[in-house]
């Protein structure tokens, strides 16, 4: 399979550096993906950052915005102090917005830029209920738990993990994006057997791509990025 997975990356790489993408969004994880693959993203991570003001990225939805392009260019190097001191700043009773995405995008962006804060962490693991039991939302605070501090959130993490395994079908969990978030918690969350767990996914993703790409920016940005992860993850373990 890694094989395929060489072939489907190169096609949709071909794509990505086509497309010129507009949002913060799609330009985030645009830049997430190509330096993963070791592709000049000069251009994009310059656009990016024109698009600041006053330390953060005014759209409809700041906080994430700014988390995401926080994400996208500490992967690069490039740490914003500003950006993550307005992050902080936005932070009002242990969490961001009392909203379980916005706080877990939030986490995420510091956990990438080194930064971690236990009272954020322990909003979530505290609140999490029946109402945040969607593959997607419970993959996001995974993510920001681990980026944080997996090992102090070890039962939890693999509990929620064991809930996102419970509700795939026949590989994936419907939507690209979800299934995307989905794959990327279980890789960082260290499933013991990768190819076994996490493997049919990955040949579900790829059965997805339409001749080079996932539908969209974002869509095929992320399916990079799980496809560089998983192989990322099968050389490290074979090298054990």
């Amino acid at each position: 399979m890694i094989q395929g997975i060489d072939i489907a990356a190169i096609r949709g790489l071909d794509w990505l550096k086509k497309q010129k993408p507009a949002t913060i969004k799609d330009m985030s994880r645009s830049i997430q993906a190509l330096s993963l693959w070791n592709e000049p993203a000069k251009q994009l991570i310059e656009l990016l950052l024109s698009g600041k003001k006053d330390g953060f990225w005014k759209t409809d939805t700041p906080l994430i915005e700014t988390a995401r392009a926080c994400s996208a260019l500490a992967g690069c190097g490039q740490v914003q102090p500003d950006s993550l001191r307005w992050i902080l700043d936005q932070q009002k009773n242990d969490n961001w917005n009392d909203n379980e995405i916005d706080t877990a995008y939030a986490l995420t962006a510091l956990g990438d830029s080194g930064m971690k804060n236990e009272p954020g962490c322990e909003w979530l693991v505290r609140n999490y209920g029946e109402k945040w039991e969607h593959a997607g939302t419970t993959a996001l605070i995974i993510t920001a738990l681990l980026k944080q501090d997996g090992n102090e959130y070890r039962f939890f993490i693999n509990d929620r993990a064991g809930f996102l395994l419970s509700k795939r079908l026949f590989g994936g969990w419907t939507h690209i994006a979800t299934s995307n978030l989905a794959i990327q918690a279980l890789i960082l969350a260290g499933e013991r057997d990768i190819e076994k767990e996490i493997g049919p996914s990955i040949k579900w993703l790829m059965e997805k791509q339409d001749e080079d790409n996932w539908g969209n920016i974002t869509s095929t940005a992320l399916s990079l990025i799980s496809l560089r992860m998983y192989l990322d993850k099968l050389n490290s373990a074979s090298n054990k």
